[in-house]
């Protein structure tokens, strides 16, 4: 879902919270049964454009434009379609697409889907790209420069169930070939290692790609490149448990990426970036959600040059009566590394609270419609 470019509440620290509700702007978009959503400025005019994927028949990118968010003319062609991310595969000035594709629960086939950009806006569907993975249950896939040569790379996670017909069904890196398609490249993050997030960093700041993937309530992986064609798995406090979803941002200014997750045990948690050793010691924010909390994002919502935190809430019920009554919940950052928690209503969308993406640092991408269940997905803007 990213762009290759560029024991309780006590145990909180630095918490405040404010009873009243910030004032926000909530433009509608389509409604749809979303799975994932890439945000990437695919036309070039220096604002971030959108794809929401997902069990629709009609993906389309969402151009931003002066008079708000325009739907593309491109409808890609209908498959069981589930994340995608972007980026210039072969190096010729314009965004790309790789989606990742169902396999049929494990039972069919989901052939991954490359899509090329050419010189008029349209993008066109590449075969035999090398990354097809027909037989993975295919769920986020994340571009990355693994070997550090300037042509992006991918990182496809699959739901590893066991196929009964013995096909591979896994995570895996396929190494672009300087545009002439794709090679896997069996590494320590190839396997069964997790499907509910996948993150492209600099953990150690030393130029190169990592990766960060979520696992279920098994621990998170933490996987920094060794600059030879693989990862090595660090072990730290903060992967010890299991996240639902994570993002690495420079959170308190000092030029490193920090952690930001959302665990299993349903805390949000931010863990700063030291530059040495584990590099993730101990959160100066660990604050236990009174409701289910399904997935964030970071940014500088009321620009007032702080990293921000939102995170999007839904009762477990909600898929039975579709009216999210769980406030979405956003922290502003303040000086010391606090953040100030301010609710969020959400009661007046229809659907439930499922995703949520940054665009431009500055506004919130709010997906409502789910897997199962429809609903619809905002552009929610403060102070504009």
């Amino acid at each position: 879902m990213s762009c290759f470019r560029k024991a309780a509440c006590a145990a909180a620290v630095g918490v405040l919270s404010l009873a009243a509700h910030a004032q926000y702007l909530a433009t509608p978009l389509e409604s749809s049964r979303a799975w994932g959503v890439v945000v990437a400025d695919f036309n070039g005019d220096g604002r971030d454009d959108l794809l929401i994927s997902g069990h629709d028949s009609d993906d389309r990118i969402w151009y931003a434009t002066d008079t708000g968010y325009q739907p593309g003319e491109q409808v890609l062609d209908w498959v069981d379609r589930h994340d995608c991310d972007a980026a210039d595969v072969d190096r010729n000035g314009r965004l790309d697409l790789y989606c990742a594709v169902g396999g049929g629960k494990g039972l069919g086939q989901g052939p991954k889907e490359l899509w090329l950009q050419d010189d008029t806006g349209r993008f066109v569907k590449q075969l035999g790209h090398g990354a097809d993975d027909p037989y993975g249950r295919g769920r986020i896939p994340v571009f990355l420069d693994v070997n550090h040569d300037g042509w992006p790379d991918i990182y496809l996670t699959n739901e590893a169930t066991v196929r009964p017909d013995g096909n591979v069904n896994h995570n895996h890196v396929f190494i672009n070939q300087a545009g002439a398609g794709f090679v896997e490249q069996i590494t320590r993050a190839t396997g069964a290692k997790g499907f509910q997030c996948a993150e492209r960093g600099d953990v150690n700041g030393d130029g190169w790609d990592d990766l960060l993937v979520c696992d279920g309530k098994r621990p998170a992986h933490i996987f920094v490149n060794d600059q030879a064609g693989d990862f090595v798995e660090w072990q730290t406090p903060a992967n010890a448990i299991g996240w639902k979803a994570a993002k690495l941002a420079d959170m308190n200014g000092d030029g490193r990426q920090d952690l930001v997750v959302l665990t299993t045990g349903n805390y949000v948690q931010v863990w700063p970036n030291t530059g040495s050793g584990a590099r993730f010691d101990a959160p100066v924010f660990n604050l236990k959600l009174g409701t289910n909390g399904r997935a964030l994002t970071v940014g500088d919502f009321n620009r007032d040059g702080m990293r921000d935190i939102y995170v999007v809430m839904a009762r477990t019920d909600c898929t039975q009566s579709l009216v999210d009554v769980a406030p979405d919940l956003m922290f502003q950052g303040r000086p010391g590394q606090r953040w100030i928690k301010v609710a969020q209503a959400q009661d007046s969308y229809p659907g439930c609270g499922h995703l949520a993406a940054t665009l431009d640092d500055r506004r919130v991408l709010l997906l409502n419609g789910g897997v199962s269940h429809s609903g619809t997905n905002y552009v929610l803007s403060w102070g504009e």
